[in-house]
């Protein structure tokens, strides 16, 4: 079953952005996004999560090991 999303008070320039964007890719703006929106939902590798982890470690202040952090994400798996 297809799902609709709707989003609001998209600034001109994002707009702008977006559609050449997908102009460049020879694509409608629905297709370009559908396209980004799969690959933003993708399940990270371990390796892009190990990554993105590292990164808010760099801007976050935070006492989480790295132990609670694997813990955490095989938690999820089972």
């Amino acid at each position: 079953m297809a799902l609709e999303i709707t989003i609001k008070d998209i600034p001109e320039d994002v707009y702008a952005g977006l559609s050449e964007k997908a102009a460049l890719q020879q694509k409608s703006l629905d297709a370009y996004l559908l396209e980004e929106l799969r690959r933003i939902a993708q399940p990270l590798a371990n390796k892009e999560w190990v990554e993105e982890v590292r990164k808010l470690r760099e801007t976050q202040s935070t006492k989480v090991t790295a132990e609670e952090i694997i813990r955490a994400r095989d938690a999820d798996r089972k």
